[in-house]
């Protein structure tokens, strides 16, 4: 969820229009699919329904994140949760469980709302933010790689995020 955006935008514009651009390209892989589909597992055992929960939550802690408040929380994980005290794994897997049995269309509906949040938040943003570091957003969080821009963190969990998650939905349904 951190990786360095291939080529940076530089401007908060065209971070929205990135996320914008991934928002529809997911919108539309999944506007093909009906709702069995969405609830039925794939290989790996996550199905449509549990990669959109996964992204909803992760576009909700980084919603926190740019606003400077705990980021943990409202991804319905515990407070002290965090990749450097218990992994990207483990966060992820306590996602799934906390949402695997919600109905599809409150998923949906989170997921929405957690976009429009994401958007928003990104969106107060100044342009010379999104070079500013992990740390300045999250000082009680302090992590090896805080000194990383937090354009990095908005693209791992918005554009790039979506993108992932697409391909990955992509794939369970291309032989359809």
């Amino acid at each position: 969820m951190t990786e360095k955006p291939s080529s940076p935008p530089p401007t908060v514009q065209e971070v929205l229009e990135r996320i914008e651009g991934e928002w529809e390209a997911l919108q539309k892989v999944l506007s093909e699919l009906n709702a069995d589909q969405m609830n039925t597992p794939g290989e790996e055992g996550w199905s449509t329904k549990d990669e959109l929960a996964h992204l909803a939550a992760w576009a909700r802690g980084l919603a926190a994140l740019v606003r400077k408040q705990r980021r943990y929380p409202p991804m319905g994980l515990p407070e002290d949760a965090a990749p450097n005290t218990i992994g990207i794994e483990r966060m992820n897997r306590l996602i799934y469980e906390r949402n695997r049995e919600l109905p599809l269309e409150e998923v949906l509906a989170e997921l929405q709302a957690a976009h429009q949040d994401a958007f928003a938040a990104v969106a107060e943003l100044s342009d010379d933010d999104l070079m500013r570091p992990y740390d300045d957003f999250q000082p009680q969080d302090r992590r090896p790689d805080g000194h990383t821009p937090i354009l990095w963190r908005i693209a791992g969990n918005t554009y790039g995020h979506y993108a992932e998650h697409r391909e990955t939905i992509e794939r369970m349904w291309s032989n359809e």
